[in-house]
């Protein structure tokens, strides 16, 4: 039991614990008072064990072993408890989301362990007109309601039929079986994202212990975990006790309101909430579709509300989603599990990364330099001034007008009310993860070396915090830790808002590098966060971000003048001059990649043109990492060859734009020019080619499937024109296919090649899918069952079979042969869409296996692994150009399994996300996928 649970108890008993036969009882010893002149008896555990207790409440054994103290009064006195307002026997008075957020400062979050569902009993509510709690007949589980005072009635839910029905006003709300549940619209948590004035519970229910029928509690809990205020104090930087941070219906006796008495569940040991019992918000229309029994590798890091708003993200929807205001909102939550989490200092002191560091590839990409005090000193004073501005921002709309108090729960685990930083050594860990990871993809750290010492002592103290910030909340996204998890969302939503702040301040600041840099970590952040809120802003703000940077001018051309060869000996200045205008190139070129994949993954046209880029790309990686003025020039001299002898350095050669480098490449002539690109160019050059991918394919899907009959229309003549330019399209993308084989012939095999390959069959498969069909399909939306549009739907998804089936296995093959810990951060989003496509054509092989009316059978040939085998293998050119073999994917055993089974095919996606590193993101796509595969 919880310091914090303990702490509202005593206060219970000391408001109570006075009668006329009644000695009062201190609140700080916390002994169950007496009773008719009665002695109270050992609780309930240590009745059951035989072993001495000190009738304390909770008792000194239940709260070292962490079990619930259940009162066990005696029958004579069990009238006077009542009256006196005593919990009755195995009832615990606990603040509602203290069993969600377990101790505040110990960062005990819901865990699952994989537990099945309890039964459904019988449940008696409390009379509204007393304080005592009626206890359920045969010792069922108990329920106590207490009505906030003037509340209106209770409303009863009934099984949901197709999906939310409307409100009293209009609006949608989720509909609960099986249980009298409060009727709480869940989209009140956040200020500027809705209204928390409708969103005060109509009755107190312990959701924790409340059994349910399936797996249905993840739709009320995340709204009574945030229905509560905890107000901030600036001045002390804590938070408040959650007994004094309660609305005033759930406060207890004394402060407002009648005491709140929760029930026990039925007599096990004590477990933690399992995905099962968090539930997921779609099961609500689904009502016969069970949750997974399998639990993935990270599911018991994140908490009830991030969980239940799965169901309602705007992207990746196989499944039926629920209205965005049916969701719980998280903003405010991962700011005050961010503070919780910051008070830990003795868990912070004695943190370790729970993953094999050799993850990472081996050896660091980049050079982290240690922190020095007086850095982690200015970063600490920051960082408790953005975590209290945003904390303020989400608490603005506090409908109770909770005063902010400087008191604080004396039972915290926490040992000290002030918000510090982890250790030193914990947020160079971090670091080091962030310059391993997303380093790799955007190279914007030069001389590989990440020191950010120097970076917080000779910039702007605010705007070079927010991107310190930002590289340790891209950094901890990748560790499998709740603690890890806490610091990236709550670091993320803070620097969001402070971000946001020093624009609105000073708009000369909207073209400023570091903040255009802390914007694009945050956007990739929050893009692939697992967290709805926060990719909804981050697809939102990139307009915003982006229109920044047109407007800074660092897209355009700038003329460079050549130094004068009697200048050219000051090679320290030639040096210092080159990275300025390299990294606002590689500025610039990293948002043109984030462009990229947020498009890819969302199914929309990217926000840039080609035709915007006259700035020059950026150059090679080794002169990027070059430590010194005499290493860039050497290497200079290697790269930007002249001929005759002459000297390059100080010429101002630099490489082509985007838009000159794609004019060569439709032109083909990059190998009669050789021009060499590097890794970073190569996926640069995708760009434009996803652009026309994706006009094309949105064009062909508008058009209708009879209009081939009728080849003299007009609209079929440019059906068919948009069919071939398609096409052209697709052979634009084997060039430069062409041309990374090319490439790596004569250089190894790097992890940003590895991720364009992927980016290429991706975007491969948008030319001979259209997903966002497949999805409907996955949702069964206008799906009759029949075989014949199951036919017509699978011609729509699936254009040509082969190529996407061979596309799909060399995303599994590079996404598997990537070191887990330095894959993209969406890379979970690639295996749920090869998936899905795989599964879609699954759907219809099942049925061509057998024999027809038509006698036809399958073709034959060799099983193969498609994602075993490289692209140029004769096995996968025969089954291109002959359409022969039977391709197969290849388990975590080593053993083959064909492609024809739907199940099987996505239950083998849930394993390959599995074999990754955890994240919030890839365990709702894990969580997508294994619940689509259970119908």
């Amino acid at each position: 039991m919880s310091f914090a649970r303990r702490d509202l108890l005593q206060r219970h008993y000391t408001v109570h614990g006075k009668d006329q036969n009644q000695e009062p009882i201190p609140a700080a010893n916390g002994m169950i008072p007496k009773s008719a002149g009665r002695t109270p008896i050992a609780c309930s555990n240590c009745a059951k064990t035989k072993t001495k207790c000190d009738k304390k409440f909770p008792c000194s054994r239940c709260a070292g072993r962490n079990l619930r103290c259940t009162l066990r009064p005696t029958r004579r006195s069990s009238k006077n408890a009542a009256r006196m307002g005593v919990p009755p026997e195995g009832a615990v008075a606990i603040p509602p989301y203290t069993e969600q957020l377990g101790p505040r400062a110990g960062m005990n979050l819901p865990i699952s362990n994989g537990s099945p569902p309890q039964q459904p009993q019988p449940l008696k509510l409390a009379s509204p007109k007393g304080n005592s709690a009626v206890v359920a007949e045969n010792k069922q589980p108990q329920l106590a309601v207490q009505p906030v005072v003037d509340g209106p009635p209770p409303q009863t839910f009934e099984h949901p039929t197709s999906g939310p029905t409307p409100g009293p006003h209009g609006s949608p709300q989720l509909q609960t079986p099986g249980a009298f549940m409060h009727q709480t619209p869940m989209a009140g948590y956040e200020t500027r994202e809705g209204s928390e004035a409708a969103s005060s519970p109509r009755f107190m229910l312990d959701w924790t212990q409340m059994p349910m029928p399936m797996a249905y509690d993840g739709l009320v809990q995340p709204s009574m975990i945030m229905q509560s205020e905890m107000p901030y104090d600036p001045n002390a930087m804590q938070l408040v006790s959650p007994a004094d941070a309660m609305p005033p219906g759930m406060r207890e006796p004394g402060r407002g309101g009648a005491p709140l008495i929760t029930p026990i569940e039925s007599p096990k040991v004590e477990r933690g909430f399992s995905e099962l019992e968090l539930g997921s918000s779609a099961a609500a229309f689904h009502p016969r579709r069970h949750a997974s029994m399998i639990s993935g590798p990270a599911t018991h890091y994140d908490v009830a509300p991030i969980i239940a708003a799965r169901d309602a993200w705007t992207v990746f929807r196989c499944l039926p989603t629920i209205p965005s205001t049916s969701c719980p909102r998280t903003a405010r939550l991962n700011l005050e599990l961010l503070e919780q989490t910051l008070r830990n200092h003795e868990g912070w002191s004695s943190w370790a990364p729970q993953w094999d560091e050799g993850d990472s590839a081996g050896g660091d990409h980049l050079t982290v330099m240690q922190l020095h005090e007086s850095t982690r000193d200015k970063l600490l004073a920051i960082t408790q001034s953005f975590l209290h501005k945003a904390l303020e921002i989400h608490r603005d709309h506090n409908p109770h007008n909770t005063p902010p108090s400087s008191h604080h729960s004396p039972g915290s685990h926490s040992g000290s009310n002030f918000v510090l930083l982890p250790p030193a050594r914990v947020l160079e860990y971090f670091l080091r993860s962030y310059a391993n990871s997303f380093e790799r993809y955007y190279p914007l750290t030069s001389r590989g070396i990440l020191d950010v010492n120097e970076l917080l002592h000779c910039y702007n103290d605010r705007a070079a915090s927010l991107l310190v910030l930002m590289m340790i909340a891209q950094g901890s996204m990748n560790i499998p830790s709740k603690e890890a998890r806490m610091l990236t969302g709550g670091l993320t939503e803070a620097c969001r808002i402070s971000l946001f702040d020093l624009i609105e301040r000073n708009v000369i600041m909207s073209g400023d590098p570091i903040v255009l840099h802390s914007a694009l970590l945050f956007t990739v952040q929050a893009a692939w966060s697992g967290d709805k809120w926060q990719m909804d802003i981050a697809m939102g703000q990139r307009g915003m971000y982006f229109a920044m940077l047109r407007h800074s001018g660092v897209l355009e051309h700038r003329p460079h003048v050549p130094v004068a060869p009697d200048r050219r000996a000051n090679t320290d200045q030639l040096w210092s001059e080159w990275i300025r205008n390299e990294s606002r190139s590689r500025l610039v070129y990293s948002w043109v990649m984030v462009d990229q994949d947020m498009s890819l993954f969302h199914d929309t046209a990217p926000l840039f043109s080609v035709t915007e880029f006259a700035a020059p790309m950026p150059d090679t990686d080794r002169l990027w990492h070059a430590k010194s003025a005499a290493e860039w020039s050497s290497i200079f001299e290697q790269v930007h060859e002249f001929s005759g002898g002459f000297s390059s350095v100080g010429s101002g050669a630099r490489p082509l734009s985007l838009r000159d480098l794609f004019r060569h490449f439709l032109d083909d002539e990059m190998i009669p020019l050789g021009i060499e690109m590097t890794p970073l160019q190569m996926r640069l050059l995708l760009h434009p080619l996803q652009s026309l991918v994706c006009q094309y394919s949105q064009l062909l899907s508008c058009f209708s499937d009879t209009l081939g009959k009728r080849t003299q229309s007009p609209r079929a003549m440019t059906a068919a024109s948009t069919r071939v330019r398609l096409e052209e399209v697709q052979s634009l993308l084997q060039r430069w296919f062409d041309l990374a084989e090319r490439y790596l012939k004569a250089n190894p095999m790097c992890a940003l090649m590895q991720t364009n390959l992927i980016v290429f069959h991706l975007i491969s498969l948008n030319a001979v899918t259209d997903f966002p069909e497949i999805e409907r399909l996955a949702r069964r939306e206008s799906v009759d069952g029949t075989y014949q549009q199951l036919v017509w739907r699978h011609k729509r998804c699936i254009a040509d079979v082969e190529e996407a089936v061979f596309h799909c296995g060399q995303v599994f093959r590079l996404v598997r042969s990537m070191p887990r810990g330095i894959r993209p951060s969406w890379w979970a989003a690639a295996i749920y869409r090869v998936g899905l496509i795989l599964w879609t054509d699954s759907l219809l092989q099942k049925d061509a296996a057998s024999p027809n009316a038509n006698g036809m059978f399958p073709v034959s040939g060799p099983s193969f692994a498609i994602d075993a085998l490289p692209a140029d293998h004769p096995l996968i050119v025969r089954y291109l150009t002959k359409r022969e073999g039977l391709p197969c994917v290849t388990k975590r055993d080593g053993s083959s399994m064909p492609i024809d089974q739907a199940f099987a095919m996505l239950q083998h996606c849930v394993e390959v996300i599995d074999e990754g590193a955890g994240t919030r993101f890839s365990d709702g796509i894990r969580a997508k996928l294994d619940r689509l595969s259970r119908g």
